[in-house]
């Protein structure tokens, strides 16, 4: 599936600009939860692309809802767990 791995590119990038310096949740958390979902989406993408292209509303729908609250990096935490669950199903 040739679009995996831009959106999993995107949604980093995407939740890294919604980050903001919380000690809870701090930046370098949110690039290494998105690395891991970005290789996670690669990986499921090249053995099942039907997982992938199922999951994909809701992974963008969450995606979406947490660049929308950008200033909340707990927030943008939650989103990128829920993401991974979402995948892990």
């Amino acid at each position: 599936m040739k679009r995996t791995p831009v959106l999993g590119a995107l949604l980093a990038l995407g939740l890294l600009a919604a980050c903001d310096d919380k000690p809870e949740c701090t930046q370098e958390t949110i690039a290494q939860k998105s690395t891991e979902l970005t290789t996670k989406i690669q990986e499921i993408g090249a053995t099942d692309p039907a997982k992938v292209a199922a999951l994909l509303p809701k992974l963008q729908e969450i995606s979406t809802s947490a660049a929308a609250d950008g200033s909340d990096l707990e927030a943008s935490c939650a989103a990128l767990d829920e993401l991974m669950a979402e995948l892990n199903k």
